[in-house]
């Protein structure tokens, strides 16, 4: 992931999330950090971590269609429905047809995608995270509070924001949209 000054990162999160609207494991060493107004920032060790998935490069916002073919290929697969988005430039810096993000679902070990997707291993790693409830637009407003305490606290970001849907789809009114977004620091 490109370094990014505080100021461009704290950019870069904001013009993310308010591009991208798109629709567990163990808790180790969890520690509550701050309350906020509907949801709390945690730290946590998050385990390794496997997904299958698709690379996209393009608009943020044409994501939509690359959730639909995970969500088919889950469905025909018979994986349960994990859904993970990485999400690695500022669209802000980098120019709309040249952002660059990861959409996936989380599978075991070993797993052996078809032709056309790929398979990683996230290594375990601490992250800043929070679980948030609601539209998608809503829980963008909240990113600047949980950045401006992590530097605020002296961790630094070290990689991808990272989101995990818990609850989300077509199916799912806006209100009741859950994801845990997830910023793992140093």
């Amino acid at each position: 992931m490109p370094k990014f000054c505080k100021l461009s990162l704290l950019v870069f999160v904001l013009s993310f999330f308010v591009f991208v609207h798109i629709g567990c494991e163990k808790k180790a060493e969890e520690e509550k950090v701050e309350e906020k107004k509907e949801y709390e920032v945690l730290t946590k060790m998050v385990d390794k971590m496997a997904i299958v998935y698709l690379e996209h490069v393009g608009p943020y916002g044409q994501l939509g269609p690359i959730f639909g073919q995970l969500a088919a290929y889950a469905g025909e697969k018979g994986l349960p429905f994990n859904m993970v988005g990485l999400y690695y430039d500022d669209p802000d810096v980098v120019p709309a047809e040249s952002l660059r993000c990861e959409l996936g679902i989380q599978v075991e070990e070993g797993f052996e995608p078809d032709s056309g997707y790929m398979v990683k291993e996230i290594p375990p790693h601490r992250v800043v995270y929070a679980i948030m409830k609601g539209p998608y637009d809503r829980i963008a407003l909240e990113y600047p509070n949980i950045m401006k305490w992590i530097e605020e606290k002296g961790y630094k970001i070290a990689g991808p924001v990272t989101e995990i849907y818990l609850e989300g789809g077509p199916e799912v009114p806006p209100e009741q949209l859950v994801t845990e977004v997830r910023f793992p620091i140093e």
